[in-house]
């Protein structure tokens, strides 16, 4: 499941990159078509290719092999470019009521590390793909076929990579949706054996605590603490967060992005008072050089933004944002984002005033200023 890294301990990178090392495997396939990675570009959300399974190969020596598969952009479009209706329901239906994939996920308080192993979850994804009928709304059911085919163009790519290590175990990183096909439709590949994560799996203390990472403790940071979803949901586990924020302290304890981070566990807390008084000793108390921050990886937004732009049919061209797939501000820098924060709070109206003089202020480009200018001044609709 992608980002689950960033969002349960149970599936740490730690965990992974631990899990990697008992599976101990000669490459490693990945979630990004080859064109993309030939530009280092992988889906943002997948944080298991690019912050996990990349680095370890490379660390270890392995192949990283791109396994997945897009269609060109405009094939895409014409592919999927279907009417969407509403048909009636069928009067001679079972009426049986089946657990989707979807429901299972949401059944889970913590989806186990290797819950797509599992065969209810095989079953409930097949259902919906591999053996579902026919869809009589023709858009769904042409985003079924189109899975199905991906699926088989990725099943085609990891036969290589099994065929390029003959005798030698190989890995591949998956979304969650795609490996009951990918198992169902392997199975059947002479000189293929299909085994499950979950056979090396149960990883030691010690193995976990040896794979941890600062680059990892900052992206699980920002993730519950600075982004959008973990907040709105109200799932984040303060007191872990509070944990690894101790031990980027006790190594670093002056650095803006560390104490940027902090303020928002007690922003996130409810603590506003001390989270604007530590925003504000940020922005325009010991001087210190801006920069982007670990994660999310502007450096990725920016390589995915440039190849979308560079095979944009009809030449039309999108400039950077400020927003990203885990936030409507997460491509501002560590400053930007300090600004930001007391631009929109309500406790010290005089700091909000001039963070907001300041922040507009900002080197932005055209769009990236009309997001932001949208965010400072929404409609009154909108306004708590």
């Amino acid at each position: 499941m992608h980002s689950a890294q960033l969002e349960y301990a149970e599936h740490s990178p730690a965990r992974i990159r631990a899990l990697l090392n008992r599976i101990d495997p000669a490459a490693v396939g990945v979630e990004t078509p080859p064109q993309w990675y030939a530009e280092d570009v992988y889906f943002e959300v997948a944080y298991e290719s690019y912050g996990v399974a990349v680095p370890w190969a490379r660390e270890k020596g392995r192949e990283v092999r791109p396994v997945d598969w897009t269609a060109d952009p405009l094939e895409q479009v014409n592919a999927l470019l279907w009417p969407a209706v509403n048909p009636e329901p069928d009067p001679g239906g079972s009426g049986e009521e089946r657990i989707t994939y979807e429901d299972l996920l949401q059944s889970w308080d913590v989806p186990p590390l290797l819950f797509a192993d599992t065969p209810e979850w095989h079953d409930a994804v097949n259902r919906s793909y591999a053996n579902a009928d026919a869809n009589p709304n023709p858009y769904g059911e042409a985003g079924r076929r189109y899975m199905l085919y991906r699926n088989l163009m990725i099943a085609r790519e990891i036969v290589n990579m099994a065929a390029d290590h003959e005798g030698k175990r190989v890995v591949v990183l998956i979304g969650a949706a795609h490996k009951p096909d990918l198992d169902l439709f392997l199975a059947t590949v002479p000189n293929i054996v299909v085994r499950q994560a979950s056979e090396w799996d149960g990883a030691t203390a010690a193995e976990v605590a040896a794979e941890e990472r600062r680059a990892d403790h900052l992206a699980i940071l920002w993730y519950n603490l600075a982004g959008t979803r973990r907040i709105k949901d109200g799932d984040v586990d303060l007191t872990r967060m509070d944990r690894l924020l101790a031990g980027l302290e006790k190594a670093t304890p002056l650095d803006p992005e560390v104490r940027f981070l902090r303020a928002r566990w007690h922003h996130v807390r409810g603590d506003t008072a001390r989270a604007v008084a530590q925003y504000a000793a940020l922005a325009w108390g010991q001087t210190w050089e801006d920069r982007p921050f670990t994660f999310p990886d502007v450096g990725l937004y920016k390589r995915m933004m440039d190849w979308s732009n560079a095979y944009a049919s009809m030449g039309q061209t999108v400039e950077y944002g400020i927003d990203n797939v885990f936030s409507p501000v997460g491509n501002l820098t560590v400053r930007q984002r300090v600004l930001y924060e007391l631009a929109t709070q309500e406790h010290d109206p005089a700091a909000r005033e001039r963070a907001r003089h300041e922040l507009l202020a900002e080197p932005l480009n055209v769009r990236q200023r009309q997001q932001l200018q949208a965010l400072l001044n929404p409609p009154a609709a909108e306004q708590p």
